[in-house]
């Protein structure tokens, strides 16, 4: 198989090292990986991406801030002209660092908020994140730095969204990202976060309404992970059209390792760094075949005779297979669960 698509898209596990411990974390962040790439490797892995035409990176962990190199790595980015986006919990996110990331020239920086100030504390394990989370909301927009809000929606929050929409809104948010719960990492010890047909329905409706209802220009709700379908297909700018992962984007981890999406478990890895270029991974036959190759005869039950099947290609990866083990067989789904309400 010949592909000649590009990873115009990274995102960047600088380290699984954090300073929380997050019931609903995909990744079980905590302690860094045993063999992190050092500064020289990271440096020079930058240089292979302006020859994959990579156009955005995106900086994650555990919690980037924590790696100590990451506004090196940052400017060798920005200096081969490529911009660079941080995801952070906002824990370490102090004056210096914001002045720091100013300086070096990040694009916008991702914040994550999961509820109300009780249920975000009690999800990130730790008491007065939520404060400080609004604390260093304000900091960015004092500094004039771009920012989105990310929640992970899952059972416990769920139904503080509107509330939460209202704090966003009063703290002068203008992006807020939704990302329903992946059912992987430390989130598999907690069943109580798990959403269920009748919560990505209710997740749905959530934005539907408030889309149609007109949100001010000021304020965008963003869906992620195949939560595209809230839009109706003739109001949709960017049609859902299926996983983009080994497509136009892909992930890459703390230790070198290549996988579609950071989303991924690490189980769904194409290579490795230390053993072979990103363009050789990227551009082996035998990489990212589950979105690659998918036919129509691969749709699973929960995706086989839905008329929307070959558009959306059965939805978020990760999510097909941490839900069901097998990709293209969406056991959550938008489309499908307002079909059947």
């Amino acid at each position: 198989m010949s592909f000649e698509g590009f990873p115009f898209v990274i995102g960047w596990e600088l380290t699984l090292a954090c300073d929380l411990r997050c019931a609903h974390c995909g990744s079980s962040a905590g302690s860094p990986r045993h063999r992190e790439l050092s500064t020289t490797e990271a440096l020079e892995l930058c240089e292979q991406f302006p020859a994959l035409l990579v156009q955005e990176v995106d900086f994650t962990g555990g919690e980037p801030l924590l790696r100590k190199d990451w506004a090196e790595i940052a400017t060798r980015l920005i200096g081969l002209g490529i911009p660079t986006n941080l995801l952070t919990n906002g824990l370490a996110l102090t004056a210096d660092t914001l002045a720091r990331m100013k300086d070096v020239g990040i694009s916008g920086v991702g914040i994550s908020l999961d509820g109300l100030e009780t249920t975000h504390d009690s999800i990130r394990n730790h008491k007065g994140s939520f404060v400080s989370v609004l604390r260093s909301i304000e900091s960015m927009q004092e500094a004039g730095m771009p920012l989105n809000v990310i929640t992970t929606v899952n059972a416990r929050n769920l139904r503080e969204l509107p509330d939460l929409l209202k704090v966003l809104r009063q703290a002068g948010v203008e992006y807020w990202r939704l990302q329903p719960l992946i059912p992987m990492g430390r989130s598999l010890s907690h069943d109580d976060l798990h959403l269920d047909s009748s919560g990505i329905l209710e997740l749905g409706r959530f934005v539907r309404e408030r889309r149609q209802n007109g949100e001010p220009d000021s304020f965008q709700i963003i869906c992620s992970d195949g939560l595209e379908y809230v839009d109706e297909e003739e109001s949709c700018e960017r049609p859902w059209r299926g996983c983009s992962a080994g497509i136009t984007a892909c992930g890459i981890t703390s230790e070198g390792k290549v996988k579609g999406c950071l989303s991924m478990p690490d189980v769904l890895v194409e290579g490795d760094l230390r053993e072979r270029t990103l363009w050789d991974i990227w551009f082996d036959p035998d990489s990212f075949r589950y979105t690659r190759c998918f036919t129509p005869e691969g749709r699973g039950e929960n995706c086989k005779s839905c008329a929307k099947a070959l558009e959306c290609k059965g939805g978020c990866s990760s999510s097909s297979y941490c839900e069901t083990g097998q990709f293209h067989n969406s056991a959550l789904c938008f489309y499908k669960a307002k079909s059947l309400s």
